[in-house]
């Protein structure tokens, strides 16, 4: 079972309330997800100025951290090493913003494999 989340109507989704599973997080910021709903396209990308549902998404992955169940998160953000408690303990009352920096600090320090550039997947 895959992390999903409530995508906003956008262009990207062709002004559609998609549910959606993030299969791939690029350099760029451009994220690939995977369609849960049976709508069409079965794929699509958000670009870095699109809207995604960080918070929510982020919300999700701290609960598999805390539990030590890694097989539904997407592979971007699978720990490759143990995340350090005062990390996890602090996560939820930083905002969006400070949480993605979070993210990248651990991503440049080894916890999470290098993010591919687009069309290198």
């Amino acid at each position: 079972m895959d992390v999903i989340v409530k995508i906003p109507a956008q262009p990207a989704t062709s002004n559609e309330e998609r549910l959606a599973a993030l299969s791939l997080c690029f350099r760029d910021g451009s994220l690939l997800l995977t369609g849960r709903d049976a709508k069409k396209p079965a794929q699509f990308t958000l670009k870095p100025a699109d809207n995604f549902p960080w918070g929510d998404f982020l919300d999700k992955l701290l609960v598999a951290w805390q539990l030590g169940d890694y097989s539904d998160i997407p592979l971007a953000f699978r720990p490759q090493k143990r995340i350090p408690q005062f990390v996890i303990d602090g996560f939820p009352n930083e905002s969006v913003p400070n949480r993605l920096k979070v993210l990248a600090t651990l991503r440049n320090q080894g916890y999470f494999l290098p993010l591919p550039t687009p069309g290198h997947h």
